[in-house]
């Protein structure tokens, strides 16, 4: 690529747009987990947080963990994850 390439101008207002919503996330970040740690402790879930914020459950469910905020519910995969005698694809047969 030549060292003096400018993009069109559709590109570069694409590519600048971008970096300010980059830049602005990052900045607001820590913010916004304080914020989601004051409300887990309040009582929201991770799925009201993930919704509210955009990013994934799992994201609240290990902050919650470190906070040692009580689960909502028990789990339902991993190694904590009660087992089942028969699943739903047994009964299906």
């Amino acid at each position: 690529m030549p060292k003096d390439y400018k993009p069109p101008t559709d590109a570069a207002d694409t590519f600048a747009r971008y970096k300010a919503h980059y830049e602005g996330e990052r900045a607001l970040k820590p913010e916004m987990l304080e914020f989601a740690d004051r409300e887990l402790k309040a009582g929201a879930t991770v799925g009201q947080l993930a919704a509210w914020t955009g990013l994934t459950p799992e994201v609240f469910r290990r902050r919650a963990r470190t906070l040692g905020v009580a689960r909502k519910r028990p789990p339902t995969v991993g190694k904590l994850a009660a087992t089942h005698p028969e699943s739903n694809e047994d009964n299906a047969k």
